[in-house]
């Protein structure tokens, strides 16, 4: 949607239309590279990274 609207743009000024980063299909294919994550889970990212999604129970502000 983002590159039809500067298509639109670039139309008026008489420029020609830049192509899509990517298409639906494209985007949808990417699914595959996705890995669930149950809440609370630890996961190893590699032997020096592990992550686990949960609830910080608050927002820092500055």
């Amino acid at each position: 949607m983002e590159i039809e609207w500067q298509n639109r743009k670039r139309k008026r000024e008489g420029k020609e239309d830049l192509p899509p980063l990517y298409t639906a299909e494209e985007a949808f294919e990417c699914l595959q590279y996705f890995v669930r994550v149950e809440y609370d889970e630890i996961v190893e990212i590699d032997e020096n990274i592990s992550i686990r999604f949960n609830d910080a129970g608050h927002m820092l502000r500055f």
